[in-house]
């Protein structure tokens, strides 16, 4: 039995030489999840292609597809479900569009996946095996917030020399907050963390110096996040990871990710004006305190990347300059900029949905490269 698992090309930014192709991003943990998530049976050959730094084998002899789609790759990934269908080879999608949209995704596939996967896919591997697919599988919710069914990824299928950044890893799940434009909260409500020993083995394994943490909001819990850190002094990595500017203010907890070996962290500052923050439901950002915050992270020799977004309710065509300025002001390392985009699953899309003010459904476009909204002070043309 042939299984290839496929992730469509993201359009990531990317290193060309000849023929050669590097993502600018760290490798994603989905395929190599689920490819630790599938029986251990010498019966079963696995495949995994991200297309996004792979050539997709559309005339791969599989006996089963499984496509992993975000917003942005779901024209694509609709396309290949149609090609491998066509060639009749049954389609699997699963990931975070189909988690928000089941209903669109269904009319493209044989069986999808609502939710995580852990318990979802092994059911229905063991049901394709026995000619009894369902249309759908839901994974339960978990009673708490134990995340203890995550396997260690099959690093060995991927191409580590594919990606600037080869070894990822997870250790919790999902964000306490609620930001208007963030699909977390629709498709992982609860706030999950794996058991700390479970992601010590995973970083052990991992032979390279230098690991990244793919988590949205690494240390939402401060006591899980010290056990975490103060675990990984010994293991001797250097990494980075995802934080929110308020949740760094326990200086015991910041000087334990240094001591862990914390060299990078990427912060979702978004905005520089406090309104703002307030109207997409990030107020638990300070403008006022950012420059005290980067110099915290700074001066304990952390590089910053930070995001901000264009097309608030409150910019005007003044904000392009405004957040240059603040950008230099603090001394941001690494800005990066990108476009008030609603997501479907959002509340962000909700609320434009009732206004009326979404101007392109073509889900290629939901990148935060390319506008589709009608801003509230300027023109898209201006955005």
């Amino acid at each position: 039995m042939r299984i290839l698992l496929i992730m469509p090309d993201a359009h990531m930014h990317k290193l060309r030489i000849g023929p050669f192709v590097r993502s600018m991003r760290e490798a994603p943990l989905t395929l190599t999840t689920l490819a630790a998530l599938v029986p251990n049976d010498p019966d079963i050959e696995l495949k995994l292609v991200d297309g996004s730094v792979d050539r997709i084998p559309l005339d791969y002899p599989a006996d089963l597809v499984g496509i992993s789609v975000i917003t942005g790759c779901a024209p694509a990934a609709y396309e290949l479900a149609r090609h491998y269908r066509q060639r009749g080879i049954p389609v699997v999608l699963g990931g975070v569009h189909v988690s928000v949209l089941p209903g669109e995704a269904i009319a493209h596939a044989d069986s999808i996946v609502v939710g995580r996967g852990e318990a979802a896919w092994p059911r229905l591997i063991a049901d394709f095996r026995h000619g009894q697919m369902k249309r759908v599988y839901r994974e339960h919710p978990l009673a708490d917030s134990a995340l203890v069914d995550v396997p260690q990824p099959r690093r060995d299928l991927q191409r580590s020399s594919g990606y600037m950044m080869p070894n990822t890893v997870q250790a919790t799940r999902g964000c306490r907050r609620a930001c208007d434009f963030c699909t977390v909260p629709a498709v992982w409500p609860k706030y999950l963390k794996r058991p700390v020993a479970d992601v010590v083995r995973d970083i052990r394994a991992i032979p390279g110096r230098i690991i990244a943490f793919n988590d949205v909001s690494l240390v939402d819990d401060a006591e899980y996040a010290k056990e975490l850190f103060t675990a990984m002094v010994p293991l001797r990595k250097k990494w980075g990871g995802l934080v929110t500017a308020d949740s760094l203010q326990d200086t015991e907890l910041l000087d334990l990710m240094v001591a862990s070996g914390c060299v990078y962290l990427l912060v979702g500052f978004e905005a520089g004006d406090q309104t703002t923050l307030r109207s997409i439901r990030k107020n638990f950002n300070h403008a006022l305190r950012y420059k005290d915050f980067v110099a915290m992270l700074q001066g304990r020799g952390i590089t910053i990347q930070g995001c901000f977004v264009f097309g608030f309710d409150h910019d005007d065509t003044g904000v392009f300059a405004s957040t240059v300025e603040l950008v230099q002001e603090l001394g941001i390392d690494i800005p990066r900029y990108s476009l008030y985009t609603p997501y479907p699953g959002t509340p962000l899309f909700q609320r434009l949905m009732d206004e009326r003010r979404i101007i392109s459904f073509n889900w290629n476009d939901y990148d935060t490269m390319h506008v589709v909204i009608q801003p509230a002070q300027m023109t898209p043309d201006e955005l």
